[in-house]
């Protein structure tokens, strides 16, 4: 795997984690997916991903450290640092696999 695939696929772990943390199996879901394409060496793999960030209910969309129960939502005690943590995270994901998708020659 090269070196900004490794980089890749490192974030992209962190993201998983996190998002399973907070109870969020959709997009850790899909973060699994991509990390299996990289593992495998899929040169889809960051288009994959960049796909996540489009459109209304994307991963762009996400916040976490929310909580509906009782008939109410509220937000968790540690929900800002989540979400710093979260838009760190989904920031450099963007960035990396960005970068290697255009890097790659071929049709986009």
């Amino acid at each position: 795997m090269s070196s900004a695939n490794l980089a890749l696929h490192a974030v992209v772990s962190e993201l998983e984690v996190l998002l399973r943390g907070d109870g969020e199996p959709h997009w850790a879901d899909w973060m699994r997916r991509v990390i299996t394409q990289l593992e495998q060496g899929n040169p889809g793999a960051p288009e994959s991903l960049l796909r996540a960030y489009g459109g209304m209910g994307s991963f762009n969309d996400l916040a976490l450290g929310q909580d509906y129960s009782n008939g109410r939502f509220q937000w968790k005690a540690d929900a800002g640092e989540l979400n710093d943590r979260l838009d760190a995270l989904r920031g450099r994901a963007w960035e990396l696999a960005r970068a290697i998708r255009d890097a790659t020659p071929g049709p986009r």
